[in-house]
């Protein structure tokens, strides 16, 4: 039952990102109604930048071989400490919504009294849309009656919002909200091949129509290495602080999966820092980079590598 679960949240991770990845640019229908502060398309964006006296937040647009994809940045300390991680699905909701602004109210030009009203007067907070061709930026007051949404100010109008608090909180709050939280995006039951390696030992098993594994060339399920798969299917991401360099690592795991054609569809490495008190460290297709793992499960994983090789 654990396998099931495991890969029934994984397609859920997958129905999640199709989603978002196709409606981004549509407004959903509890915003219809607001008024629009600026539009623009969210291929445009070229950066999203928040900053207060604690922290800078900054999300920007990559390319690299693989595609486009969305990378942040969250500076503290004065500079002196820095931490970049990849940007998943609700990182990709606030961009899409910093892209088309819709606000709550539009108050029009503010007054002088209005921007002490509204603690624009003594802002600390600033975001910074910059796309392709423009540049808009959000000077940010006090929060609302509610306690939720925020008074703000567009420095190139002048003009006044109430600006929903969603689009405000993931980035005050940063890294903790923004950043990938899965391996893979693609749907479990797209697998139907898998290499795993170690230590130049390697496997290729395939998943048969029961959703067991078997040994390429032959047909009886292996049990022991489908109890392995669930394993490594649980494998999560704790977070991206401070990776140590690879060097340090020793490499005890990657799987490829494989569709039904033979064609890649991701990968998974997973490795241990002998030196650390939770030393275990992934990396996939999703991540690009080192994060750190969830110790409970990845010690499982690293306690089955030798019932299977």
């Amino acid at each position: 039952m654990r396998g099931v679960r495991a890969h029934a949240i994984l397609l859920a991770a997958a129905a999640l990102w199709a989603f978002q990845t196709w409606t981004r640019d549509e407004v959903r229908q509890e915003d219809r109604s607001r008024a629009l502060a600026w539009e623009q398309d969210t291929t445009e964006v070229v950066a999203i930048r928040y900053r207060s006296p604690e922290k800078e937040v900054r999300i920007e647009r990559r390319e690299d071989g693989e595609g486009v994809f969305l990378w942040g940045f969250q500076i503290e300390d004065g500079g002196r400490d820095t931490l970049e991680f990849p940007v998943g699905a609700s990182g990709h909701v606030v961009v899409a919504r910093l892209a088309a602004l819709r606000v709550i109210r539009d108050f029009g030009p503010l007054s002088a009294e209005q921007e002490i009203q509204f603690g624009l007067d003594r802002s600390t907070e600033r975001i910074t849309a910059t796309f392709e061709d423009d540049q808009r930026e959000l000077v940010l007051g006090d929060t609302t009656f509610s306690g939720s949404n925020r008074y703000a100010a567009q420095l190139a109008t002048g003009a006044g919002y109430v600006v929903p608090g969603e689009v405000v909180r993931p980035l005050a709050i940063g890294e903790g909200s923004l950043r990938e939280r899965w391996l893979h995006h693609y749907p479990a039951n797209e697998v139907a091949r898998v290499r795993a390696a170690i230590d130049g030992q390697a496997r290729t098993m395939t998943r048969l129509a029961s959703g067991e594994w078997a040994d390429a060339d032959e047909e009886a399920p292996d049990a022991g290495f489908g109890n392995f798969m669930q394993r490594v299917d649980q494998l999560a991401i704790a977070g991206y602080d401070s990776p140590p360099p690879a060097g340090a690592l020793r490499t005890l795991l990657r799987v490829e999966y494989f569709d039904e054609d033979g064609d890649p569809l991701g990968f998974v490495e997973l490795f241990r820092d002998d030196a650390e008190r939770d030393p275990y460290y992934i990396r996939s297709e999703r991540t690009r980079i080192l994060a750190g793992a969830v110790t409970a499960l990845a010690e499982r994983v690293a306690e089955g590598l030798g019932e299977v090789f």
